[in-house]
């Protein structure tokens, strides 16, 4: 049987590579720069993002587990790795060191051991300072102990020290404060280890806070194109890189006073049609969506109506429709002189642009990159 995929999600590589010339182009001299791919690249694709955004001068790569290290290098990315979440076994400590991943320490027992798996082979390292978001890192207090026994593990190769914004979009005068805790870690640490390199900034920082790029900085969201500010991407200078398109499966008539879907949360106000497109919460379209999205078909938005189901939602198309089976449904992207963004999508859903790019779901969908 020929598969036919439910949807497609189209990669602009391009993008990838014109956003991160962007963000580089903006870096105080001498920064280094290091996209994050984790999370599969945002749902856009760890590898093919990864490789583009170095062939636009990335200095390295940054995942957020021992898994995705691993596939970036089974992959063929021989370049500079950070693994900025934690480990949890000895193993992976040791994976870790045989293929030159450098490691995130984001807790005292994670320091600790790590420390021992360095007995067995020299592991490089990047402790995490937690200096207000509370979630992972060390105390700042803990900087001296953390030197100490790195001097008794030589296996422990401290090559930086980092700490991670908590609301750098919101409140600039949080990152002050941050920086502030930050920078006394960073001089004790580079007292120590005078090549290790410091960094902070994430894409809110990196293009908002120059004093906050340090000797290198990690964007994840921009790289993607998407606002880190939850606004008009392409007004900030991004090119958003993913687009998200289906068909339209059947059009049907509804009557006036007759209700579409689960619940029949919408009654059609005089008779019209419905077009069913075969893509639903299981795919990453959120149930949120429900009587508030809206899709492109021929470069006109239509409404989505009724709830989402698991694998379809409807939308109206009017008395006298356009609209055929098989015509393309743009959910995010461009279609004719009109646009979806995953920025506009995610007010609609009540969420941000990170969750919807993650939600889509590439076990039900085609991924193409665009080059």
């Amino acid at each position: 049987m020929k598969s036919s995929p439910r949807s497609v999600v189209e990669i602009d590589l391009k993008a990838v590579r014109r956003n991160v010339r962007k963000l580089r182009s903006g870096l105080v001299p001498g920064t280094r720069f290091l996209a994050a791919v984790k999370a599969d690249g945002y749902g856009h694709g760890m590898w093919p993002v990864g490789r583009a955004a170095g062939e636009a001068g990335a200095d390295g790569l940054a995942v957020a587990s021992a898994e995705e290290a691993v596939r970036l290098r089974d992959e063929g990315f021989t370049g500079f790795l950070l693994m900025m979440g934690p480990l949890f076994e000895r193993d992976q400590c040791l994976e870790m060191a045989h293929r030159e991943v450098d490691v995130a320490i984001v807790s005292k027992e994670h320091a600790l051991l790590l420390a021992e798996a360095s007995r067995q082979r020299p592991v490089r390292v990047h402790l995490k300072v937690d200096t207000g978001m509370n979630r992972q890192g060390v105390a700042p207090a803990f900087v001296p102990a953390f030197l100490d026994l790195a001097t008794r593990h030589p296996g422990l190769q401290v090559k930086g020290v980092m700490t991670h914004f908590a609301a750098a979009p919101e409140d600039p005068s949080s990152v002050e404060f941050q920086m502030r805790r930050f920078l006394p870690a960073v001089e004790a640490v580079k007292a120590a280890y005078p090549k290790a390199i410091a960094h902070a900034a994430n894409s809110a920082a990196t293009m908002c806070h120059p004093s906050t790029h340090l000797d290198m900085v990690r964007c994840g969201i921009a790289v993607y194109g998407l606002s880190p500010f939850g606004g008009d991407a392409l007004a900030e200078g991004l090119s958003p890189v993913l687009a998200w398109r289906s068909v339209v499966a059947l059009v049907r008539a509804v009557p006036r006073g007759e209700g579409v879907g689960y619940g029949l949360t919408w009654r059609a106000a005089s008779d019209t049609h419905v077009a069913l497109v075969a893509l639903g919460y299981a795919d990453g379209v959120f149930r949120a969506l429900g009587n508030t999205g809206v899709v492109l078909i021929g470069g006109r938005r239509y409404p989505m109506v009724g709830r989402v189901s698991m694998d379809s939602f409807a939308v109206e198309v009017g008395p006298r429709p356009a609209v055929r089976a098989g015509d393309r449904v743009t959910l995010i992207g461009c279609d004719g002189d009109d646009r979806i963004t995953a920025e506009e999508v995610a007010k609609l859903a009540g969420t941000i642009n990170y969750e919807i790019t993650c939600s889509v779901s590439l076990g039900r969908a085609e991924r193409r990159c665009l080059d």
